[in-house]
């Protein structure tokens, strides 16, 4: 039984904005210490005033390492709470930016006027999180941060941060709480690679090449993605060839005469589709094919190599394995196996922490969860609350899902129900979903009259 179904005499805690971001072996009792940084500290960022009553860093403020970040809380209204949000998977290609919001509403504003202050970071690069940088520095420094700047202007301490992120944020979520215990109160993971990284890297490897084989001269420049085992050559892929790719590839599956082939595909790879919206098929593959193509150079030069290998692999479940097996594309792994293991998540908790995930996402697959569950000791079982939500998609919950989670949360670091807004939630059917979500998992919040 969940450790909030046991509490009593809860008191109500006005919270809800945490809609806005995501609407992607033994333990020891010794804290975990945040690594020391070599850099020097920033000096404390200016806050300006809004229009609104709030107050919020410029839009240029950056950490030490050059990574943008953002704060904003109202300094009248803070319950003393951090609501963190940390990006998902960028395009390597791309500079960095912060996060946007994935409700209407924007998270800064909305978790202000609710009390909580909001900080989020860019990180100083994109492409495959870098858990020692990433999380391990400009995290860390983004809470720290926080937590001077609100003390500096509000003469009070923080008293609970909530780590939060979706996709490869929920990634960054899961690391950091395992990682800094004594940092994060606990943390709202949301369909994140959590299970297995190394099985992640190969769903998408896989995808890719069993789609070459009944696809084969479809997609631009593929050739160049064969290994040369021989050689002990890695392989290279031109992220620019990507528009050509989408295009070609797109037109093959709109052409009904390839409509087995692509179910081939998706038999043999197990990748997820909605059986009710035949365009799901191509929104599949297209989302897959995506990271193959902008993520696999970066994914090579981040672990000192290929991170994929599928030499001894035997696919099955098309209409003709032997044909297919013979003919796939191979490739040897090559990559630092020491880097490899900074992608796992180690699966010891010592704080609360919340996942929610589609059954059917196609990017980052729900068996992830089990997998995550099935590493878990009995002591970190019982810090682990799952969502799963019965839908097609990626990171694609509704506002009642993200609230209900994050309403486990707070109960579970704070021993407080929430108590939420009905402006947040105003049709009265979001209202009941998001109660009995909620106290199907423990909880007891409450929607404001």
């Amino acid at each position: 039984m969940k450790r909030a179904a046991k509490r009593s005499g809860r008191t109500f805690a006005c919270a809800g904005a945490v809609v806005l971001m995501l609407a992607l072996a033994g333990c020891s009792d010794a804290p975990v210490q945040p690594r020391v940084r070599e850099q020097a500290k920033p000096a404390l960022p200016p806050l300006l005033p809004q229009a609104n009553g709030q107050s919020c860093t410029a839009p240029d403020a950056k950490l030490s390492s050059g990574a943008l970040f953002k704060i904003c809380f109202d300094p009248n209204h803070w319950n003393r709470d951090v609501v963190v949000f940390i990006p998902g998977y960028h395009d390597p290609a791309s500079a960095p930016t912060l996060p946007a919001d994935l409700s209407p509403t924007a998270s800064a504003v909305l978790f202000s006027g609710l009390g909580y202050a909001y900080a989020t970071t860019s990180f100083r690069a994109t492409g495959l999180i870098e858990r020692d940088t990433w999380i391990g520095g400009d995290l860390l420094e983004l809470v720290e941060t926080a937590k001077a700047l609100l003390s500096s202007t509000t003469g009070r301490a923080t008293r609970y941060v909530y780590q939060t992120g979706g996709s490869q944020g929920g990634l960054g979520t899961v690391m950091a709480v395992e990682q800094y215990p004594n940092i994060f109160s606990g943390g709202l993971a949301g369909c994140g690679p959590i299970g297995d990284y190394g099985r992640q890297i190969a769903y998408v490897a896989d995808f890719r090449a069993v789609f070459d084989h009944f696809f084969a001269g479809v997609i631009p420049a593929w050739p160049v993605w064969r290994q040369d085992l021989s050689a002990g050559d890695p392989g290279y892929i031109d992220p620019n060839s990507w528009g050509a790719a989408e295009s070609s590839a797109g037109a093959a599956l709109d052409d009904p005469t390839n409509a087995d082939r692509i179910r081939q595909v998706l038999d043999v790879t197990h990748a997820p589709t909605d059986p009710a919206d035949p365009a799901t098929v191509k929104g599949t593959t297209l989302g897959i094919l995506w990271y193959s193509f902008r993520g696999t150079n970066d994914a090579i030069a981040k672990n000192g190599g290929l991170p994929f290998g599928n030499v001894d692999r035997r696919y099955s479940g098309s209409s003709e394995d032997d044909a297919l097996n013979a003919d796939v594309a191979r490739f040897q792994p090559t990559a630092d196996p020491a880097r490899l293991a900074t992608l796992q998540t180690s699966a010891r908790l010592r704080r609360p922490l919340v996942t929610i995930h589609t059954t059917g996402d196609p990017i980052v697959p729900i068996w992830h969860e089990a997998l995550y569950r099935r590493r878990l000791n009995l002591r970190s079982r019982l810090l682990n609350t799952a969502f799963t939500i019965n839908r097609y998609g990626h990171c694609k919950f509704t506002d009642a899902e993200v609230l209900a989670a994050f309403a486990v949360l707070v109960l579970e670091v704070s021993g407080q129900n929430l108590l939420v807004s009905r402006s947040l939630l105003p049709q009265p059917q979001a209202q009941r979903e998001f109660l009995d979500l909620a106290e199907r998992h423990g909880a007891r919040p409450s929607v404001s009259p």
